[in-house]
């Protein structure tokens, strides 16, 4: 299926909805919690402990789907380099820049990975996997220092996965070559 599809690009929109929200909430429970802004205090205070539960199954969600998405992208990128031709401008020397940049996109994403990891194996050790222990799955310094740089950089990479498939072509020619296969 991986060669004959693009794969990738269809599953990946599930770690980045997930990683993000659960980020995105431990950044809400910063400002609310640790800056106290007023205007967020006074709205978010009383949904504070229904997302931190939620976001313990969104961060377990995300890294599970993170999974296939990272296995099926380096599938892709290997059939891309492999293809005579493909990974070389015509000089023979220089690497083309789309390999660049998918280089790019997969190194800052496997980071993302382990650092987002690294922020749920804290949790779990702490709050159990369901939160056993009673505790709300509240965030710590460590967490938020993950949360706020995993948000930008994970929107970077997706914008970088983005410029592959839109400006790159890439898994356009998988699609094209079953096209020619089937007529």
């Amino acid at each position: 299926m991986f060669k004959t599809h693009p794969f990738h690009p269809a599953i990946v929109h599930f770690p980045i909805a997930f990683l993000t929200a659960t980020h995105a909430i431990d950044i809400l429970h910063y400002l609310t919690a640790v800056l106290n802004l007023p205007i967020l205090t006074t709205y978010l205070s009383p949904l504070l402990p229904p997302l931190l539960r939620s976001s313990r199954l969104l961060h377990t969600l995300g890294l599970a789907t993170a999974v296939p998405a990272v296995l099926s992208g380096i599938v892709q990128a290997s059939d891309q380099a492999a293809k005579p031709g493909n990974l070389y401008e015509s000089d023979g020397k220089t690497i083309k820049r789309k390999f660049f940049v998918m280089a790019t996109h997969a190194a800052l994403n496997d980071l993302l990975i382990i650092a987002s990891a690294v922020s749920w194996w804290g949790r779990f050790k702490t709050d159990g996997f369901f939160g056993e222990t009673g505790a709300q799955g509240v965030p710590g310094g460590k967490d938020y220092v993950i949360s706020g740089l995993v948000v930008p950089v994970l929107f970077y990479t997706a914008s970088l996965g983005g410029d592959l498939v839109y400006r790159y072509g890439m898994g356009f020619s998988v699609a094209k070559a079953n096209e020619r296969k089937t007529k």
